[in-house]
């Protein structure tokens, strides 16, 4: 009787279900599942040992190809627990359930949330009334899936699954779930690309576990210092996730990842046979560098090497991925009102200015990016590769063009161009700056300058004395030394200023006025107080230097000062190095002038050029006399 209701229930060769994959020995003992059978679709066999359950033809198997989702629903009804004994019959309430999922090429993806597989029900053991297991029999999670399209209503499936827990867990211990699925009246065809539906029936056993698979891959992330794509001796950077994708020779879809060690090194073992690529995730603080294949092959992109075919039992090593420090270019763009190259006390930065870089990096990327300088002046091109590039400086209108400075990492200085700037591995390129200076003013007014006794009277002398802070402040001394380093500066033997206080410099313009005052060739031996006399007006009237302090005394305090003021030279060019007639702001006749001296003297005493000079600051100081 027994024998008869379990054929009914599982499928004898009556039911359509071929002969080979189940039989019956005699009426009260089901053969276990054959090794050399179960699993014969994936091609692993196993000793077959007890428990053995048995799920009904009433079964429902449905494919969702969208969800990509192979559900199987059925009863579990007989169970043997021994070699050789009854079946028993699994009672009221059961249940078999089975959920993975399979891509629309039929390859495994995984399971589904939750165990892959549960059986429920009741078994009473010793048929004594007494239920020996009563509830969750086994669950499982699914490692393997294999599939035969028969050509007709009736198709076949078998799985592997790693038992998870469940009554019948002890049976289990150190042991996988192998099951036989046929399903009856199929409409699968196949292709997973479509919708299926069929019966289910089989049965589940205990199977030998697939053997640890020994394969691994590794490698290390490394910083490419040299940009040679190798890692000889080079830093390792920790913390960088690389993930392992792929499909085992079990068609087993296998997704991992993991994090360099602390020397940048990483390893993925325990692998099974198959195909594989690797994915680094860029590290934040660097820049793409060469990738390198390992010993089992593969072909290399942008952080992924793909198309690594993994031998049984291999240890595929240096699937190294190389990254690279990034670069930088940076500079600003100031005001430089003294024409020097060199951002000094008072200049200011210049805001907005449009600055362009061009080039081609390492990988014969052509490069352009367009930046503009900040409330600082500064304006930055970072993450910048190795190569060959320009920055260009688009002239600010309000301004005229002034000096440029070369930055640290070399180039060729043109005009607002620096070329040929040969930028390493991770080299931050400094200071390459874009010197302006103020627009030309008007001719020199009143209230622009002083003459020469003014500044050595009483007024003049607390006026010097008052500026930037009172009278130990430097910055008057330390602006003419390095404005006029030939006059007043370390070109000038003892005349040099720099470091000098306010009550220093006061007092070396009353020993200049005096000494030279009662020369008696009057009119050049004047020059040196005139000149001086020039530059403290071009300090106190520009509040950038000096503030608002002179105003205080008379004279017409504006943001750059006399210093932008022009002035026709007249027929003394010669003492300038221009031509006769020739308009030049005051700043600049100041400039020309220290040019020409020679160790703190003017014009190195040449008489000639001494009158025409003093002709020219005579007139200055007295058209512009507060």
């Amino acid at each position: 009787m027994l024998r008869d209701t379990i054929q009914k229930l599982v499928g004898g060769p009556r039911a359509g279900r071929p002969a080979r994959h189940f039989r019956f020995v005699d009426a009260a003992c089901c053969e276990k599942l054959e090794d050399r059978l179960l699993l014969s679709l994936l091609g692993i066999g196993a000793e077959i040992e007890p428990p053995d359950v048995y799920f009904d033809a009433n079964g429902a198997l449905v494919y969702d190809s969208v969800g990509q989702n192979f559900d199987a629903d059925a009863a579990p009804v007989a169970i043997s627990l021994a070699a050789g004994a009854r079946p028993i019959q699994v009672l009221e309430p059961r249940d078999f359930q089975l959920h993975i999922r399979v891509d629309n090429s039929g390859q495994l993806i995984s399971g589904a949330i939750g165990d892959d597989l549960v059986v429920e029900g009741r078994i009473d053991v010793n048929r004594d009334g007494i239920m020996d297991y009563d509830g969750v029999l086994l669950t499982g999670e699914i490692a393997a899936f294999g599939f035969l399209d028969a050509g007709s209503a009736t198709d076949q499936y078998d799985f592997r699954f790693t038992p998870t827990g469940g009554d019948l867990m002890g049976f289990f211990e150190g042991k996988d779930i192998g099951m036989d699925m046929t399903s009856l009246n199929s409409t699968f065809a196949g292709s997973f690309a479509e919708d299926f539906i069929g019966g289910c029936q089989g049965v589940l056993g205990v199977i030998e576990p697939l053997p640890m698979p020994t394969g691994s891959i590794a490698g290390r992330v490394f910083v490419d210092a040299d940009n040679n794509g190798t890692d000889e001796a080079e830093e390792g950077i920790g913390g960088v996730t690389v993930t392992l994708a792929g499909t085992d020779v079990n068609g087993t879809a296998v997704s991992l990842a993991t994090v360099t060690a602390p020397d940048g090194s990483y390893l993925f073992e325990a692998l099974a046979d198959g195909a594989y690529s690797l994915v680094e995730t860029q590290p934040e603080a660097y820049l793409d560098g060469d990738d390198s294949v390992g010993g089992a092959g593969g072909i290399v992109g942008e952080d992924i090497i793909s198309e690594i075919v993994l031998a049984a039992g291999q240890q595929a090593d240096g699937y190294n991925f190389g990254e690279i420090p990034a670069g930088s270019l940076s500079g600003f763009a100031y005001e430089d009102f003294n024409d020097d190259a060199e951002l000094d006390f008072g200049e200011r930065a210049i805001e907005g200015v449009t600055v362009t870089l061009t080039g081609v990096d390492d990988r014969g990327n052509a490069v352009l990016a367009t930046g503009q300088t900040d409330a600082d002046g500064v304006y930055f091109f970072a993450d910048l590769r190795p190569g060959t590039y320009a920055i260009a400086e688009t002239q600010p209108a309000t301004h005229t063009d002034g000096q440029d400075t070369l930055g640290t990492a070399g180039g060729t200085a043109g005009d607002d161009l620096f070329s040929d700037v040969q930028l390493g591995v991770g080299i931050d390129g400094m200071n390459y700056n874009f010197g302006e200076r103020p627009l030309a003013g008007s001719q020199v007014a009143a209230g622009q300058t002083a003459t020469i006794g003014f500044w050595q009277n009483k007024n003049g002398q607390s006026l010097l004395k008052s500026l930037n802070g009172g009278v130990n402040s430097t910055q008057l001394g330390n602006w003419l030394a390095a404005t006029f380093p030939k006059i007043f500066g370390a070109e000038a033997g003892e005349n040099n200023l720099s470091g000098k206080t306010n009550a220093e410099v006061a007092q070396f313009y009353r020993d200049v006025f005096k000494s030279k005052h009662k020369s008696k060739d009057s009119g050049p031996a004047k020059l040196d107080a005139q000149v001086m006399a020039t530059t403290l007006a071009t300090y106190v009237t520009s509040s950038t230097l000096a503030g608002a302090t002179a105003a205080n005394y008379g004279f017409l305090v504006t943001e750059y000062g006399v210093g932008v003021a022009t002035f026709n030279i007249g027929d003394c060019g010669a003492a300038f190095g221009v031509a006769d007639n020739t308009v030049m702001t005051v700043l600049d006749i100041l400039l020309a002038t220290n040019e020409q001296a020679v160790n703190g003297v003017l014009y190195n005493m040449d008489t000639l050029l001494r009158c025409l000079a003093n002709e020219v600051f005579s007139a200055i100081n007295e058209s512009g006399d507060i």
